[in-house]
Protein backbone atom coordinates (compact mmCIF):
# COMPACT_ATOMS: atom_id res chain seq x y z
CA UNK A 1 0.00 0.00 0.00
CA UNK A 2 2.71 2.30 0.63
CA UNK A 3 3.41 2.54 -3.53
CA UNK A 4 0.21 4.96 -3.20
CA UNK A 5 1.10 7.45 -0.70
CA UNK A 6 2.59 10.34 -3.00
CA UNK A 7 -0.72 10.12 -4.64
CA UNK A 8 -2.24 10.16 -1.54
CA UNK A 9 -0.51 12.72 -0.27
CA UNK A 10 -0.71 14.89 -3.26
CA UNK A 11 -4.63 14.68 -2.50
CA UNK A 12 -5.00 15.67 0.55
CA UNK A 13 -2.13 18.37 0.07
CA UNK A 14 -4.38 19.94 -2.19
CA UNK A 15 -8.20 19.21 -0.84
CA UNK A 16 -7.03 17.70 3.26
CA UNK A 17 -8.56 14.62 4.61
CA UNK A 18 -11.72 15.15 3.84
CA UNK A 19 -12.06 17.50 0.71
CA UNK A 20 -12.83 16.31 -3.01
CA UNK A 21 -10.32 17.35 -5.53
CA UNK A 22 -11.48 18.10 -9.28
CA UNK A 23 -8.45 17.68 -11.39
CA UNK A 24 -7.38 15.39 -14.29
CA UNK A 25 -5.25 12.44 -14.70
CA UNK A 26 -3.02 14.69 -17.35
CA UNK A 27 -2.95 17.67 -14.58
CA UNK A 28 -1.21 15.10 -11.83
CA UNK A 29 0.57 13.73 -14.37
CA UNK A 30 2.46 17.08 -14.79
CA UNK A 31 2.55 18.32 -11.06
CA UNK A 32 4.10 14.93 -10.17
CA UNK A 33 6.19 14.29 -13.26
CA UNK A 34 4.83 10.71 -13.61
CA UNK A 35 3.51 8.83 -16.63
CA UNK A 36 -0.31 9.61 -17.02
CA UNK A 37 -0.98 5.71 -18.07
CA UNK A 38 0.88 5.29 -14.37
CA UNK A 39 -1.53 7.90 -12.35
CA UNK A 40 -4.70 6.54 -14.31
CA UNK A 41 -3.43 2.83 -13.34
CA UNK A 42 -2.37 3.78 -9.94
CA UNK A 43 -5.69 5.58 -9.51
CA UNK A 44 -8.27 2.44 -10.69
CA UNK A 45 -5.77 0.46 -7.93
CA UNK A 46 -6.10 2.87 -5.39
CA UNK A 47 -10.27 3.16 -5.85
CA UNK A 48 -10.30 -0.93 -6.11
CA UNK A 49 -8.80 -1.24 -2.83
CA UNK A 50 -10.72 1.61 -0.96
CA UNK A 51 -8.04 4.02 -0.60
CA UNK A 52 -9.77 7.03 -2.62
CA UNK A 53 -13.05 7.74 -4.11
CA UNK A 54 -13.35 8.85 -7.50
CA UNK A 55 -15.62 9.53 -10.02
CA UNK A 56 -15.38 11.13 -14.09
CA UNK A 57 -16.81 13.87 -15.62
CA UNK A 58 -16.65 15.76 -18.45
CA UNK A 59 -14.34 18.20 -17.04
CA UNK A 60 -11.98 15.28 -15.63
CA UNK A 61 -12.03 13.37 -12.25
CA UNK A 62 -13.34 14.00 -7.98
CA UNK A 63 -11.03 12.15 -6.12
CA UNK A 64 -11.59 11.95 -2.15
CA UNK A 65 -9.98 9.97 0.46
CA UNK A 66 -11.65 7.16 1.27
CA UNK A 67 -11.68 5.71 5.38
CA UNK A 68 -8.75 3.35 4.50
CA UNK A 69 -6.66 6.10 2.58
CA UNK A 70 -7.06 8.42 5.71
CA UNK A 71 -6.14 5.52 7.77
CA UNK A 72 -2.85 5.27 6.02
CA UNK A 73 -1.53 8.81 5.74
CA UNK A 74 -2.59 8.79 9.20
CA UNK A 75 -0.33 5.59 10.48
CA UNK A 76 2.28 6.75 8.33
CA UNK A 77 2.51 10.79 9.63
CA UNK A 78 2.40 8.37 13.69
CA UNK A 79 5.29 6.23 12.53
CA UNK A 80 7.14 9.91 11.58
CA UNK A 81 6.01 11.86 13.80
CA UNK A 82 7.07 9.45 16.71
CA UNK A 83 10.81 10.39 15.08
CA UNK A 84 10.81 13.80 14.11
CA UNK A 85 8.85 15.82 16.30
CA UNK A 86 6.58 15.79 19.88
CA UNK A 87 3.03 14.97 19.73
CA UNK A 88 0.63 17.34 19.32
CA UNK A 89 -1.90 16.70 22.25
CA UNK A 90 -4.44 19.58 22.57
CA UNK A 91 -5.97 21.76 20.49
CA UNK A 92 -8.45 24.72 20.68
CA UNK A 93 -11.61 25.58 18.63
CA UNK A 94 -14.06 28.28 18.30
CA UNK A 95 -17.95 26.93 19.73
CA UNK A 96 -20.41 27.71 16.67
CA UNK A 97 -23.91 26.98 15.81
CA UNK A 98 -24.48 23.82 13.65
CA UNK A 99 -27.25 23.07 11.54
CA UNK A 100 -29.48 21.14 14.15
CA UNK A 101 -29.54 17.54 12.47
CA UNK A 102 -26.94 16.44 15.26
CA UNK A 103 -29.47 15.20 17.53
CA UNK A 104 -31.65 13.30 14.84
CA UNK A 105 -28.61 11.12 14.11
CA UNK A 106 -26.77 11.24 17.34
CA UNK A 107 -30.17 9.31 18.92
CA UNK A 108 -30.70 7.11 16.77
CA UNK A 109 -30.69 3.53 18.46
CA UNK A 110 -28.04 1.71 16.12
CA UNK A 111 -25.35 4.50 16.18
CA UNK A 112 -25.69 4.78 20.21
CA UNK A 113 -25.52 0.72 20.38
CA UNK A 114 -22.17 1.27 18.41
CA UNK A 115 -20.93 4.33 20.34
CA UNK A 116 -21.51 2.50 23.77
CA UNK A 117 -19.51 -0.61 22.22
CA UNK A 118 -16.49 1.00 20.95
CA UNK A 119 -16.12 4.78 23.03
CA UNK A 120 -17.20 3.66 26.08
CA UNK A 121 -20.50 5.78 25.96
CA UNK A 122 -23.88 6.56 24.92
CA UNK A 123 -23.40 9.91 23.38
CA UNK A 124 -26.27 12.78 24.64
CA UNK A 125 -28.73 13.52 21.24
CA UNK A 126 -26.80 16.38 19.91
CA UNK A 127 -23.31 17.89 18.59
CA UNK A 128 -20.93 20.38 19.65
CA UNK A 129 -19.75 22.68 16.35
CA UNK A 130 -16.29 23.85 16.60
CA UNK A 131 -14.29 25.69 14.19
CA UNK A 132 -10.54 24.61 14.30
CA UNK A 133 -7.34 25.46 12.42
CA UNK A 134 -7.51 22.32 9.70
CA UNK A 135 -3.87 21.88 9.04
CA UNK A 136 -3.49 21.72 13.62
CA UNK A 137 -6.53 19.52 13.44
CA UNK A 138 -4.60 17.10 11.26
CA UNK A 139 -1.85 17.00 13.10
CA UNK A 140 -4.04 16.34 16.32
CA UNK A 141 -6.14 12.97 15.53
CA UNK A 142 -3.06 11.83 13.04
CA UNK A 143 -1.79 11.15 16.89
CA UNK A 144 -4.80 9.03 17.70
CA UNK A 145 -6.48 5.58 16.61
CA UNK A 146 -9.34 5.70 14.21
CA UNK A 147 -12.78 4.41 15.63
CA UNK A 148 -14.98 3.10 12.96
CA UNK A 149 -18.75 3.28 13.68
CA UNK A 150 -20.06 1.14 10.83
CA UNK A 151 -23.25 1.91 9.08
CA UNK A 152 -26.63 0.71 8.91
CA UNK A 153 -30.23 0.83 6.99
CA UNK A 154 -33.79 1.00 8.21
CA UNK A 155 -36.78 0.69 6.19
CA UNK A 156 -36.83 4.48 5.44
CA UNK A 157 -33.14 5.31 4.80
CA UNK A 158 -29.81 4.62 4.82
CA UNK A 159 -26.97 5.77 7.56
CA UNK A 160 -23.17 6.18 6.58
CA UNK A 161 -20.53 5.12 8.45
CA UNK A 162 -18.80 7.32 10.83
CA UNK A 163 -15.31 8.17 11.49
CA UNK A 164 -14.72 9.22 15.25
CA UNK A 165 -11.38 10.40 17.30
CA UNK A 166 -11.86 10.05 21.19
CA UNK A 167 -10.68 13.04 22.98
CA UNK A 168 -11.49 14.74 26.42
CA UNK A 169 -12.54 17.91 27.22
CA UNK A 170 -12.10 18.92 30.99
CA UNK A 171 -11.57 15.57 31.98
CA UNK A 172 -14.92 14.47 30.22
CA UNK A 173 -14.90 11.76 27.71
CA UNK A 174 -15.94 12.76 23.87
CA UNK A 175 -15.07 11.91 20.71
CA UNK A 176 -14.69 13.97 17.16
CA UNK A 177 -17.09 12.17 14.53
CA UNK A 178 -16.47 12.47 11.34
CA UNK A 179 -19.37 11.76 9.20
CA UNK A 180 -19.05 9.90 5.64
CA UNK A 181 -20.96 12.38 4.26
CA UNK A 182 -20.96 15.86 5.98
CA UNK A 183 -22.51 19.29 5.18
CA UNK A 184 -19.91 21.17 6.68
CA UNK A 185 -16.20 22.46 6.08
CA UNK A 186 -13.52 21.29 6.53
CA UNK A 187 -12.29 23.18 9.32
CA UNK A 188 -15.42 22.33 11.51
CA UNK A 189 -15.78 19.41 13.79
CA UNK A 190 -18.67 17.58 15.63
CA UNK A 191 -17.99 16.22 19.03
CA UNK A 192 -20.43 14.35 20.99
CA UNK A 193 -20.39 13.18 25.05
CA UNK A 194 -22.35 11.51 26.68
CA UNK A 195 -23.31 14.78 28.49
CA UNK A 196 -24.68 18.29 27.10
CA UNK A 197 -21.24 19.83 26.86
CA UNK A 198 -23.28 23.38 26.56
CA UNK A 199 -25.32 23.13 29.39
CA UNK A 200 -21.95 21.15 31.87
CA UNK A 201 -19.44 23.39 30.62
CA UNK A 202 -21.56 26.53 30.45
CA UNK A 203 -20.68 27.38 26.88
CA UNK A 204 -22.04 29.82 24.52
CA UNK A 205 -21.75 31.02 21.18
CA UNK A 206 -17.73 32.02 20.09
CA UNK A 207 -16.31 30.31 23.13
CA UNK A 208 -13.17 28.34 22.92
CA UNK A 209 -13.10 25.05 23.97
CA UNK A 210 -9.83 23.22 24.44
CA UNK A 211 -9.08 19.27 23.21
CA UNK A 212 -7.01 17.03 24.50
Amino acid sequence: MYDYLELLLFIAKKQGLFGSLKTSTLKISKELNIPQQTISRKLREMEDIKLIKRTANPAGLTISLDNKGRELLQKTYRQLNSIFKAKKTSITGTLKKGFGEGAYYVSQKEYQNRFKEKLGFEAYPGTLNLSINKEELLLFISNSEPVKIEGFQTKERTFGSLTCYKVKIKNIDAAIVVPERTRHEESMIELIAPVNLRDKLNLKENDKVKLS
